[in-house]
């Protein structure tokens, strides 16, 4: 994979995994606005205060580290738990702007590039989680928390509601 400059191009055309060897989702999602905030409240609270600020510079997400499988597939050896969490953001990003209003034609673009296009899923997490990401997150056709057998899971699940839960101003729903 050649270095990227955003997650789009990092993603576009990829198929990424996490290997078996990674742990899990491990980041916490904290409902409760009286408590410390967890990892997931935390990454949500600076994408906000970016997006609030007056700076004209790209938001930095962190470096990510794979190993190539082949030309256009990788495995997340480095950042997976950063690289989930955006994954699943953009997710819902998506599933609210597409309850706003249509896709732009960019945003489509970015969207099959970003989560899935056609049949092809651009993210996959821990195999025993695999199939709960993609029809929670991905293809939105799970709505339950039933079978929700693992602790990861249930943050996959969690952190997907908090951001499904988000609200966005005129100015916010230009963010893709």
């Amino acid at each position: 994979m050649e270095t990227s400059t955003t997650i789009q191009q990092m993603l576009a055309g990829n198929k990424i995994f996490v290997p078996s060897y990674q742990r899990a989702y491990s980041w916490d999602t904290e409902f409760d606005n009286t408590k410390a905030p967890k990892q997931t409240n935390v990454f949500l609270s600076d994408l906000e205060d970016y997006n609030r600020s007056s700076t004209t510079s790209s938001y930095y997400f962190g470096h990510f580290l794979f190993e190539e499988k082949d030309k256009t597939t990788f495995g997340v050896v480095d950042g997976q738990q950063r690289l989930t969490t955006i994954v699943i953001f953009l997710s819902a990003l998506f599933k609210k702007l597409e309850s706003i209003r249509p896709l732009t034609e960019n945003e489509e673009v970015a969207k099959e590039d970003m989560i899935l296009r056609k049949s092809a899923h651009r993210f996959e997490t821990v195999d025993y989680d695999k199939q709960l990401f993609k029809d929670y997150v991905v293809n939105q056709t799970k709505k339950d928390r039933n079978g929700l057998d693992t602790e990861s899971a249930k943050r996959i699940v969690n952190c997907f509601l908090i951001f499904s839960t988000l609200h966005f101003s005129d100015k916010e729903r230009k963010l893709i």
